[in-house]
């Protein structure tokens, strides 16, 4: 089942965004102000690259999927226009999305990131460094459809049994969390 399969071989890359995606500071309630400008930035251009592309595909997403419900480059624009900081001018990271399949294993890196979401929240709202922040659109952005919109996109990704298609899948999620990752590297560079 590709499910456990993305996870198991995505797990390193994985740890490997948290490692440089400010996690542990997140978790124990120490990010910091400017951290949080960055965490917002970065995951503006990583998702309005993402997004941006939707337009290009040259295949069909199914309806079902609910493909607009999931744009939040919206709200991190909120997030970002709360807190002051312009967008940097810089080209947005393109992803894998040559095929559906390629397509949903890089979907699968930014809905697991949305399903990520809810715990961040909650640590945000806690976070006295924050406390001047009135909310945390993006990482709230589903609210109470959350596990609704997880459930419809595992649907779709285990439609995908074709080992070639699962692998394809699998490859671009790891290249999704490569991308993420340097673009966490290179933002975190960045003074506000």
């Amino acid at each position: 089942m590709i499910r456990e399969r993305i996870k198991n071989e995505t797990a390193q890359n994985h740890k490997d965004v948290e490692a440089v995606g400010f996690s542990g500071q997140i978790m124990s309630g120490r990010l910091t102000l400017d951290e949080y400008k960055k965490l917002i930035l970065t995951n503006l251009m990583l998702n309005k690259g993402f997004e941006a592309q939707w337009s290009e595909l040259d295949f069909e997403i199914p309806k079902g999927i609910m493909l607009e419900q999931r744009r939040k480059t919206a709200t991190l624009e909120k997030d970002a226009k709360a807190l002051g900081v312009s967008i940097p001018d810089t080209d947005n990271p393109l992803f894998p999305a040559d095929t559906y399949e390629a397509f949903i294993g890089s979907l699968y890196v930014f809905e697991g990131s949305t399903l990520g979401g809810a715990i961040i929240y909650k640590q945000l709202k806690q976070n006295a460094n924050l406390s001047t922040l009135d909310d945390f659109h993006f990482y709230s952005c589903y609210g109470e459809r959350l596990g609704m919109m997880w459930k419809i996109f595992l649907d779709h990704l285990n439609e995908i049994e074709d080992t070639l298609k699962v692998d394809k899948a699998i490859e671009a999620a790891k290249t999704t969390f490569d991308i993420t990752k340097n673009t966490f590297v290179r933002m975190n560079q960045e003074t506000f």
